[in-house]
C-alpha cells in the first residue's frame, strides 16, 4: 500500500505516529486515520465507556445491596479515679480498716467463742481488665418500591447512551469536513506553487530574451534591469508559496493528529462538476442526519424522564432488610474466634411516606420542568439554526460555482493574451511594460480562478455539514 507507520519500539501506540508514504492517499485514508488518532475524536469517543457500566448501574438499582463484614477488638481499661457518693472525686488506690468475725475451732470441727477481730488495713488499687471480642455480620437490604424511580432512572441511562454515541458521531462528521476542506487547501496550495514555479520559469525566459534583444540594439539596458527585477520577484513569490504550502500540511496532519513532519502525496480530488440540489429537500434531510439536533432532541427526552422521576417522590417506598450476626466476647487469656457463638438475627419490612416535606418535591419538579422547557426551546432554535445554516450553504454554493465559471474564463483569456504578448515581444511589436502587464493579469486570474475552486469545493463541504451527510 506504500503506507508506512514508523510505530514505536514500545507496545504502546506512539502519542504522534510518523506517517510516511510514496503512494497518494486518499480523501478516505486520512479520514480514517484522523478517526483513529485525532485527540478531539478521542477524547469525546472516551465518554462511550460510560455506555455499559451507566446501563448496569441503573440495573443494579433493582438488586439488593449486600454488605459483609468481621471485627476483631482487643479491650484494656484503667480507671484511676472514682466518684463518692458526696460527688467529690477520689483516686485508687484506698485503704479502708475492716473487723472481721474470728472463731475458735475444736478438734471435732466445732466453732466456738466468736469475737471481732482488731481493725485490719484493707488495700485497694486501681482497677484495670482486659477482654476480646469477635463478631461478623451479613447485612442485605432491598428496595421493594421507590415509585418509579429507578424505572426512570434507566431510561436516562439509555438515553444518555444515545447522547453519548450521536456526540461521537457529531464529531466525526466535522472532523471528516475540516480534514476534507483542510485537503482542497493543501491541493489548491500545490497548485500555486506550481503557478509560481511556472511564473518563475517564464521570467527567466524573459531575462534571457531581454537580453538578447539588448545585445542587438532592439532594447536598452532598463529592460534587463526590469527583467532581473522581476525574476527576483517571481523567486521570492515562489519561496513564499512552498513555506505557505508546508505550513497547510502541517495542519492537515495536525487536525489528523499525527506527526507534523508526516510527508505523503494526495490523491488528486476529483474536477469541479455542476450540482443539481433542492434546497428544501435538504432541509428534511438536514432535519433527520444532524447530530447536533439528534442531541438536542435526546436531551429533551432525558429532561422529560428527569421530571417524571422527581413526580415518583409522591409515592411511598417499601424497602426490606435483613441482618444476620454473631458475635462473642472474653477474657484476655482466650484467642479470638471465628466461630461466635453469641447469634442475632434481624428481618425488616419499612413502610414510609413523605406527606409533606416543605414544598422540596414541588421545587425539585418545577426545576426539572424548567430545565425541560429550556432544553425544548434550545432544540427549537436549534432546528432554525439548520435551516439557516442550508440556506446560507446552499445559497453561497450556487454564488461560488457562478463565479467559478467567470474565473475560469478569465484565466482562459488572460492565459491567451499572455501567449500573444510573448509572441508580441519577441518579435518587438510589444513593450516590456506590456508584456509586463499581461504576465501580471495572468498570475492575478489564475490566482483568483484556484481560490475560487477552493471556495466551492469548501462550500460543498459547508454544505454538506449542514445537511449531515455527504451529498457526493
Amino acid at each position: 500500500m506504500g503506507l508506512l507507520l514508523l510505530a514505536s519500539a514500545v507496545l504502546a501506540e506512539p502519542e504522534f505516529p510518523v506517517v510516511n508514504s510514496s503512494t497518494p492517499l486518499s480523501l478516505d485514508s486520512l479520514v480514517a486515520l484522523g478517526f483513529r488518532y485525532s485527540p478531539q475524536l478521542r477524547q469525546t469517543t472516551l465518554t462511550t465507556r460510560l455506555n455499559a457500566i451507566g446501563k448496569l448501574n441503573a440495573v443494579g438499582q433493582f438488586l439488593p445491596t449486600v454488605s459483609v463484614g468481621m471485627t476483631f477488638s482487643q479491650t484494656h481499661y484503667r480507671t484511676p479515679t472514682f466518684v463518692n457518693p458526696n460527688g467529690s472525686v477520689s483516686t485508687y488506690p484506698i485503704t479502708t480498716y475492716q473487723r472481721f468475725l474470728m472463731w475458735d475451732t475444736s478438734g471435732t470441727g466445732q466453732l466456738s467463742n466468736p469475737r471481732l477481730s482488731p481493725l485490719v488495713p484493707v488495700v485497694q488499687d486501681v482497677p484495670t481488665g482486659d477482654s476480646r471480642s469477635s463478631s461478623q455480620s451479613l447485612n442485605l437490604n432491598e428496595s421493594i418500591f421507590e415509585g418509579g424511580r429507578r424505572f426512570f432512572l434507566y431510561r436516562v441511562a439509555r438515553i444518555q447512551e444515545n447522547i453519548n454515541n450521536t456526540n461521537v458521531d457529531n464529531v466525526e462528521k466535522n472532523l471528516a469536513a475540516q480534514i476534507a476542506e483542510q485537503v482542497m487547501t493543501v491541493q489548491t496550495q500545490d497548485r500555486l506553487v506550481d503557478l509560481n514555479k511556472r511564473l518563475r520559469d517564464q521570467q527567466k525566459d524573459a531575462l534571457d530574451l531581454a537580453k538578447a534583444r539588448f545585445e542587438v540594439g532592439a532594447v536598452t539596458e532598463l529592460d534587463v534591469m526590469q527583467a532581473e527585477i522581476d525574476l527576483n520577484t517571481a523567486e521570492n513569490n515562489l519561496s513564499t508559496a512552498e513555506r505557505a504550502l508546508e505550513s497547510q500540511r502541517e495542519a492537515l496532519n495536525q487536525i489528523i493528529g499525527i506527526d507534523l513532519n508526516s510527508t505523503y502525496p494526495l490523491e488528486q480530488a476529483s474536477n469541479v462538476t455542476p450540482f443539481q440540489f433542492n434546497v428544501d429537500s435538504l432541509v428534511l434531510v438536514a432535519y433527520d442526519h444532524r447530530s447536533d439536533l439528534k442531541v438536542a432532541r435526546l436531551t429533551v427526552q432525558r429532561a422529560t424522564q428527569s421530571v417524571n422521576m422527581n413526580y415518583s417522590n409522591y409515592l411511598p417506598t417499601v424497602d426490606f432488610g435483613a441482618s444476620f450476626s454473631r458475635s462473642e466476647v472474653s477474657g484476655t487469656s482466650v484467642n479470638w474466634t471465628l466461630d461466635p457463638r453469641d447469634v442475632n438475627n434481624r428481618y425488616s419490612l419499612n413502610f414510609n411516606w413523605n406527606l409533606f416535606d416543605g414544598f422540596t418535591r414541588e421545587y425539585n419538579i418545577e426545576t426539572q420542568k424548567v430545565a425541560r422547557a429550556q432544553a425544548e426551546e434550545s432544540a427549537r432554535q436549534l432546528e432554525l439554526s439548520v435551516v439557516k445554516d442550508v440556506h446560507d450553504a446552499y445559497f453561497n454554493l450556487v454564488n461560488t460555482f457562478n463565479q467559478l465559471q467567470l474565473t475560469g474564463r478569465n484565466r482562459d483569456l488572460a492565459e491567451r493574451r499572455l501567449n500573444l504578448e510573448r509572441e508580441r515581444y519577441r518579435l518587438g511589436a510589444a513593450s516590456q511594460l506590456d508584456l509586463r502587464d499581461a504576465e501580471v493579469t495572468y498570475a492575478q486570474a489564475e490566482t483568483s480562478n484556484l481560490q475560487t475552486i477552493l471556495s466551492y469545493q469548501s462550500s460543498l463541504i459547508a454544505l454538506e455539514l449542514a445537511v449531515g451527510k455527504p451529498l457526493r
